[in-house]
């Protein structure tokens, strides 16, 4: 009776143990059993206290560890011999595992058990030993060391090519720190033979400079463009002259006017500071002056972005192709560049396709013909290119269907293989000058010691900066109400925000009385806003001798421009830059026309080598202001809104300026652009030009020279003519030989409109010249032949 029991026991047994999902449940019901048996002793005790033991040995590579485990484990239950052939890979994630270990050893958790210890737990902690000094070097060891076991080939060439390029680095930098020391000693040098010169010359002048301020007072001075200050680089000789070699111009108040009064370094009054010092002291005066810091752009105003949208281009692109399309002109705009005021099209021009008959013919050109004998015929289509000149010739068609008043059109545009056609904008938009300056162009131009000029915003929105040095005059036309004072108020102010007095020096001349006279009191001008046309005439002729002066230390110094001789070692002074700026041609043209076209043109000829520039606005672009001789010497020209296209070929030598919009739209030419360039202008306001002209006014820097606008004696004493005196010898009779070496032909008429004289006087001249041999004799009325300029 037992043996059958015992039987289906065995054998019951025998059929849950033989098989792996027999085993795998007897294991979970073993399990099941001690844990519903021994809950308590498992979740209270056993658990915790395992679960402790091993954080606190390895932490959290208690994860790798155990999927290096499982892994290892699955290897040698189903394929024991992949271990043996690439124990390599093994080996290497062993010390992978380590290398992690290493580093969590350098953490510690949030909370907890790792946060007594750390994130790799003891072992961690052991291999890293609190310090990074031991720990990187074992983690980067265990790392290379893993990768040169698991892949010992490539691991060689990297080190080869690091090594490589690390030998190559070495030496390059060595190479680049002996350079830089052996330029450093040799810029020391100059500076110590500068020094050197400077101190003889001092000496042979018997002059003592000034004490030079605090180190504290020229930081906190400097400007956001780096200037530095004078007291950290003394001038290199006294920058005045004695008073008995100077004497005091004749016409033109020179001194300049009393700054605005700046508070002192420690919160004392300047006035109170200036007190202590004996009167007369300069000394005491420059103990409290710094260097000259330039205005912030946040005295600026931000202007609005460019604000057309792409559905309003896209109308206009397709009204651009269909108008063209239905002359026949096939198009198509491929480029849109959204402007301020007027947006640029981009056009590529078609083909244009004809059919026609062509005969077919053998190999021996014989006509082949059909069953009726009859030439067979084929049609052949044929592509031609558009004309440009039959885009251009729809302008008014173009200007029609886009409903504008006008339209200009680039054929092609300079540098693209395109038509471009600007059309203006539904909303125009305002163009700020701070817009423009904080451009990259403004900030590179100031620092390679530049004339930055900030004109405005192109037809494709790009900001317009232009060196006033590559110019290097500029002349600006426009009609009244065009925007030509706003131009030049904003080509000054920009110049003040990038220059201070010390590198730039201003002379302004505005015989309207109130577009420059706002600047007065600025630092930079070397005398008061000049109102009246005859002080502005002398003014001309005190910079003509300056040129004339600067051209003689040139020679001295043996260089060619004002930059070579700012940087030579033997300059005795510094020369700033010089900028005319006159805001009405045609006033001064009509009370001395000779003098100021004579005094111009000579400027404008020679004062580019001695950094002075030109700015010079005119409201009647005629040819009795706009001389030949005048516009001969200014390349660079800037038209606003004109009148007439003859005042418009007047100023650019070609049409267009007459279809300018106004206010502030303009045409820039200059020898960098073969055509004009369309340029919005910025626009600036007068509470922006007060809050320059405050900045410049409250501070109070080192002295700067100044420049005495004496005109030379001849120069006076030809400047007090009588419009009625005549006598034996009459007084423009060496103007009027000048102006007849200029031309082949003299007549009595000539003499009238460039002396401005009476006809008397004119016919007297002439009777003079012929007198002097100059011109030959002739009949009265006629022009005579020039025979020579002296008797």
């Amino acid at each position: 009776m037992l043996t059958i029991p015992r039987f289906l026991l065995r054998k019951t047994f025998g059929l849950a143990t033989g098989t792996r999902l027999g085993r795998g449940l007897l294991l979970l019901a073993a399990l099941f059993v001690v844990a519903y048996f021994k809950r308590s002793f498992l979740a209270d005790e056993a658990y915790p206290a395992a679960r402790d033991a091993l954080l606190r040995s390895v932490g959290y590579g208690l994860f790798p560890m155990a999927a290096w485990l499982l892994a290892v484990i699955g290897v040698l239950r189903f394929r024991p011999r992949l271990l043996i052939r690439r124990w390599r890979w093994s080996l290497a994630s062993v010390l992978l595992i380590a290398a992690a270990q290493t580093v969590m050893g350098s953490l510690s958790g949030a909370h907890g058990i790792l946060a007594d210890e750390t994130l790799g737990g003891y072992a961690g902690q052991a291999l890293w030993r609190d310090s990074v000094w031991w720990g990187a070097p074992i983690a980067v060891a265990l790392a290379a060391l893993a990768a040169t076991i698991f892949q010992p080939g490539a691991t060689y060439r990297a080190l080869r090519h690091l090594s490589k390029g690390t030998g190559g680095f070495l030496l390059l930098l060595v190479r680049s720190l002996g350079m830089g020391m052996l330029w450093s000693v040799r810029y020391a040098l100059i500076a110590v033979r500068a020094a050197f010169a400077a101190i003889g010359e001092a000496r042979r002048s018997g002059r003592t400079a000034a004490a030079p301020g605090s180190a504290e007072e020229s930081d906190s001075a400097s400007g956001p463009h780096g200037y530095i200050s004078a007291d950290e680089h003394p001038p290199i000789a006294d920058l005045q002259s004695p008073a008995e070699e100077r004497p005091a111009p004749a016409r033109v108040k020179t001194r300049m006017p009393e700054p605005v009064r700046a508070s002192a370094p420690n919160g004392q009054d300047a006035d109170a500071t200036d007190s202590l010092a004996p009167e007369g002291s300069q000394s005491a005066a420059a103990a409290h002056q710094g260097a000259w810091a330039t205005p912030p752009l946040t005295m600026l105003e931000t202007g609005p972005e460019v604000s057309i949208t792409e559905t309003e281009t896209t109308e206009v692109a397709k009204c651009i192709e269909e108008t063209l399309q239905h002359h026949g002109v096939e198009v198509a705009v491929n480029q849109v560049k959204p402007g301020p005021t007027v947006t640029l099209y981009g056009l590529t021009p078609g083909w244009v396709r004809r059919v026609r008959d062509v005969r077919e013919r053998d190999d021996q050109d014989q006509l082949i013909r059909d069953a009726a004998g009859k030439p067979v015929v084929s049609r052949k289509e044929e592509q031609t290119r558009v004309k440009v000149d039959s885009i251009t010739a729809r302008e008014k068609d173009l200007a029609l269907a886009l409903a504008t008043p006008s339209l200009r059109i680039q054929a092609p545009v300079p540098g693209e293989s395109i038509v471009g056609i600007e059309v203006p904008n539904r909303n125009p938009v305002l163009v700020s000058l701070r817009s423009v300056l904080e451009a990259g162009t403004v900030q590179d131009m100031a620092r390679k010691n530049g004339l930055p000029l900030a004109l405005g915003q192109g037809s494709g929105g790009d900001a317009v900066v232009v060196d006033l040095r590559k110019l290097p005059h500029l002349l600006i036309a426009g009609a009244t109400g065009s925007g030509k004072s706003v131009c030049i108020n904003t080509v000054i102010v920009s110049l003040l925000t990038q220059m201070p007095p010390d590198q730039l020096r201003l002379l302004l001349i505005d015989p309207k009385r109130v577009e420059l006279t706002p600047f007065n009191g600025i630092p930079h001008l070397v005398t008061p806003v000049v109102v009246e046309a005859d002080e502005a005439v002398t003014a001309l002729k005190g910079i003509r001798r300056e040129m004339l002066r600067r051209y003689k230390l040139l020679e001295e110094v043996g260089v060619r421009n004002v930059d070579g001789y700012r940087s030579h070692p033997r300059a005795t002074e510094p020369m700033p830059y010089l900028v005319i700026a006159i805001d009405e041609l045609a006033d001064l043209m009509m009370s001395a026309p000779y003098d100021v076209e004579q005094t111009l043109t000579r400027l404008a000829q020679l004062g580019r080598a001695t950094g002075i520039h030109l700015i010079v606005a005119t409201q009647r672009p005629s040819v009795d202001v706009v001389t030949g001789l005048i516009k001969a010497n200014f390349p660079s020209r800037l038209s606003f809104a004109v009148v007439s296209q003859v005042d418009s070929r007047t100023i650019l030598d070609s049409g267009g300026a007459e279809r300018l919009l106004g206010k502030g739209d303009m045409l820039f030419l200059s020898t960098d652009t073969p055509k004009p360039q369309r340029v919005q202008g910025a626009y600036l306001s007068d509470r922006e030009i007060e809050r320059v002209v405050e900045f410049w006014q409250d501070q109070h820097g080192p002295p700067l020279p100044q420049l005495l606008l004496e005109p030379e004696p001849e120069d006076q004493a030809g400047s007090s003519n009588g419009s009625d005196r005549s006598g034996p010898q009459d007084e423009l009779l060496d103007k009027a030989i000048e102006l007849a070496s200029r031309y082949s032909h003299v007549s009595t008429s000539l003499l009238q409109r460039r002396l401005r004289i009476g006809y008397p006087r004119a016919a007297r001249l002439m009777d003079q010249l012929e007198d002097e041999g100059v011109i030959g004799t002739g009949e009265p009325g006629k022009s005579r032949e020039v025979l020579g300029t002296g008797g």
